[in-house]
């Protein structure tokens, strides 16, 4: 869902804290924010840490619930890194740990790697390497218990004076951008129910399409969010390119009339499609949620 909640034990209630269930990294007011499978947390006095695992990110809520990005640019960068945290890369992490210092540890799953941070310098350092997945780490005393997934173990460090220095590696992924023609552009999101389930209209719309960009200027009309799964956008012919982030969910129950507690399912995915405004370029964009392309 890409949203972090919150659970009240005196009384008994579970919200939404932060997020919107959009993908990505967006900071700002918690009910604004984007998240990418947060997944690791560690409070301190004044924040909330979070492991923003598919967004390679360490971020932190603060006191008033406004989300903040220490490390980390979006769903495309990833990689290791040391140095000042605006350039730093971490990938796919898992955990993060707060130290006694104010520091954090990160377990930098993909990496292979024990990292931490200093918000007091805002430098990231690397603590320990040739880890297996490491996927979260807990303080004992002056040590650092690591929890290496792929190797089924724990693994007690103690917390040196300098962090190890290896080598900058940096990587980008990039979807290819899809040719558009400026001006009126259709968008479908192709959904078809399961064979044997149909839409569930019980409680009102089944299905919500939510659309924005970046930047915000490349949409004249067409962002914000609807039921309709089909949706005429307008590009701002001034703007040459940027990305288009759809949000797509459709819910549907077994088709069985004699079924008092029919299953029911939620289909849900987000995009980000790259787009360049090109005369002569497709007029309609189809995304596929669930079924095929007419």
């Amino acid at each position: 869902m890409h949203q972090l909640w919150t659970y009240d034990p005196a009384a008994g209630t579970v919200e939404v804290g932060a997020g919107t269930t959009n993908e990505g990294l967006v900071d700002g007011p918690g009910e604004e924010a984007w998240f990418a499978q947060p997944s690791g947390l560690a409070a301190t006095a004044d924040r909330l840490w979070l492991a923003d695992s598919e967004t390679s990110a360490l971020r932190w809520v603060d006191l008033d619930g406004a989300v903040h990005t220490a490390v980390g640019t979006g769903l495309f960068d990833f990689g290791h890194r040391d140095g000042d945290a605006e350039q730093a890369l971490l990938q796919h992490p898992l955990g993060v740990t707060a130290l006694p210092d104010g520091s954090v540890a990160v377990s930098d799953t993909y990496n292979h790697a024990l990292r931490r941070y200093d918000p007091a310098t805002g430098e990231v350092t690397t603590l320990a390497t040739d880890l297996r997945e490491p996927s979260d780490a807990v303080l004992v005393g002056d040590d650092i218990v690591v929890v290496e997934s792929a190797r089924h173990r724990l693994t007690r460090l103690r917390l040196p004076e300098e962090a190890v220095r290896v080598a900058s590696v940096a990587h980008r992924t990039q979807r290819a951008a899809t040719e558009v023609a400026p001006g009126r552009l259709q968008l479908d999101v192709i959904f078809q129910a399961p064979a044997g389930q149909k839409l569930d209209t019980r409680y009102g719309p089944s299905t919500r399409l939510l659309v924005s960009s970046t930047p915000p200027e490349l949409l004249l009309n067409g962002e914000g969010a609807d039921p309709d799964l089909s949706r005429t956008l307008e590009l701002n012919p001034a703007i040459p390119e940027g990305v288009l982030h759809v949000s797509a969910m459709a819910a549907s129950c077994d088709d069985d009339p004699a079924n008092e507690y029919p299953a029911c399912h939620v289909h849900q995915q987000d995009w980000g499609v790259p787009v360049r405004l090109t005369e002569g370029g497709a007029d309609r964009l189809p995304l596929v949620l669930a079924g095929m392309d007419a």
